[in-house]
């Protein structure tokens, strides 16, 4: 039997988190673990009835970006009621786009809200998932994906720095940041920033 790749996905149960999960799951000998708010709502039940691959499941943890301590709680109950012992890939998805202000008009609370889900709570995942991904079973490296945007790039500003996105923007540029220190940091793992487009 093939060892199995492990994923874990936040915000799996819509957009761009449930399209990568819909593609992984036909993998055969795949687990997805998809991280979701609230593991009870219609939305996140239903993927567990997805079509899988051969050997391939779905498994539903509870991750809120803002929480501090949401991550570290996943991670436990993965190993001790799931039998995952070790992450492949973890794909930071999850994050917010709602409030379009220039920087003089942003609300502090909205800034605060972005920065705490768009680059705090991928810090929060990185430190909870590390020792996990450290132990990860596939060849080659193991991977920790941010999921950015054109947004948070302050080279391409001169396109993107009319668009009422300051909140957005300096939190996809923080989290740029934050990845590419990961990768600096730790050799025996890829990190990098994807923008979808």
């Amino acid at each position: 039997m093939s060892s199995t790749t492990v994923y874990l996905i936040t915000g799996a149960n819509r957009g761009l988190g449930k399209g990568m999960l819909e593609t992984f799951l036909k993998r055969d000998n795949t687990t997805i673990v998809a991280a979701v708010r609230d593991t009870n709502s219609a939305s996140s039940k239903a993927l567990l009835k997805l079509p899988t691959g051969t050997d391939s499941r779905v498994v539903l943890v509870k991750i809120d970006s803002v929480s501090e301590t949401d991550a570290a709680a996943a991670v436990k109950e993965l190993q001790a009621s799931h039998g995952i012992d070790h992450l492949d890939v973890v794909v930071a998805n999850a994050a917010i786009s709602d409030a379009y202000h220039s920087a003089v008009e942003t609300p502090l609370e909205a800034f605060k809200r972005h920065m705490a889900v768009n680059a705090v709570g991928p810090l929060v995942l990185f430190q909870a998932v590390a020792p996990l991904l450290a132990k990860s079973k596939i060849e080659g490296l193991p991977k920790f994906v941010t999921i950015n945007s054109a947004q948070g790039s302050i080279g391409e500003m001169d396109d993107f720095g009319a668009a009422p996105t300051t909140a957005y923007g300096c939190s996809k540029a923080a989290l740029n940041y934050m990845t590419r220190k990961i990768h600096y940091e730790h050799e025996k793992m890829i990190s990098f920033a994807l923008s979808p487009g």
